[in-house]
């Protein structure tokens, strides 16, 4: 059985990955904050920025896969930007990737589809049309240093998702508790994107590791989308009252700063690598209103381990 170490597993896209995949894998996940527990995950925490802690992991277990979600991999739409300026994540990726090649690992990094904005839409790989903002530059920085290493995989994207319940609420959670409160209030028409499920982005990295793919790669839904229209949509599905958002105003300048534009991405590449189709977001909403039912969010935030942890500590 292979291993793969999913550095990040306090984020969406790194708990779900890493949920995913243990099913399939030896997953040993690491986290620089709350613990986090998985079923048949083995975690950890550690340093983030500390190049010891890299080479200690990859030397301890030797995994011939590096998943990476670092700041890059949350979604830009519910980022805090404190998290650009906590630490150095340029530094911090550049530890993972150097130990990653040393120990012949393959190396994938999640990154963030923030690096453009509008007016243009769906973005190609190589397109021009660049956010300018601090975090934009800091995501493309990180990018740089990872693609200076052999064997890297660096996957652009917009993921949501269920969070581990370790970290508190997530957005996803937040909005529906909202929605059944019938308190949501927040709203936003006017930037766009092309958000995926994280377990359909674990389907598909998964894939494109099996295939040894390198470079850079867009994956991300088949559907372009605002936020508001995002929460009506999601709001349907869970068969909740979907909020009444007032007219958007036409704009006489484009949006600026970080993930305020047009981040949609073109997906034909991996498309075309993988002979694979990207997923609809309905589908996408209705596997994660399954996910609650199906046992999915048990093994995603493994209660029994949870509670013996707590036993322990008591």
């Amino acid at each position: 059985m292979e291993t793969v170490l999913v550095v990040g597993l306090d984020t969406v896209a790194g708990a779900n990955i890493a949920t995913c995949l243990s099913n399939r894998y030896r997953v040993i996940g690491l986290t620089s904050s709350t613990p986090v527990f998985i079923q048949g995950c083995e975690t950890h925490t550690y340093l983030e920025d500390d190049v010891e802690t890299a080479e200690h992991w990859l030397s301890t277990i030797r995994p011939q896969w590096v998943v990476y979600c670092g700041v890059a991999a949350h979604s830009a739409w519910s980022v805090d930007p404190a998290k650009f300026t906590s630490n150095d994540p340029v530094l911090a990726v550049r530890n993972w990737v150097n130990a990653s090649e040393l120990h012949c690992a393959r190396f994938t990094h999640i990154s963030s589809d923030a690096v453009f904005t509008g007016p243009w839409m769906f973005h190609e790989e190589d397109c021009q049309g660049v956010c300018e903002s601090q975090e934009a530059d800091l995501i493309r920085a990180i990018e740089r240093e990872v693609s200076l290493c052999d064997n890297t995989l660096i996957i652009r994207t917009n993921v949501f998702g269920w969070s581990p319940t370790a970290n508190g609420t997530g957005s996803i959670e937040e909005i529906v508790q909202t929605l059944e409160a019938g308190t949501f209030s927040q709203n936003n028409c006017y930037r766009h994107a092309t958000p995926l499920l994280a377990t359909d982005l674990a389907a598909i990295i998964e894939h494109a590791y099996q295939e040894r793919l390198t470079g850079i790669f867009h994956v991300a839904g088949g559907e372009r989308i605002s936020p508001a229209d995002f929460i009506q949509r999601l709001a349907k599905t869970f068969g909740l009252s979907e909020p009444a958002f007032p007219r958007a105003e036409v704009l006489n300048e484009r949006p600026t700063g970080f993930a305020n534009g047009e981040t949609s991405l073109h997906t034909q590449k991996i498309r075309r690598q993988l002979s694979i189709s990207m997923p609809m977001l309905d589908d996408g909403l209705k596997r994660l209103y399954d996910q609650q039912h199906n046992g999915f969010l048990n093994r995603l935030n493994n209660e029994p381990a949870r509670q013996f942890e707590q036993e322990i500590a008591a």
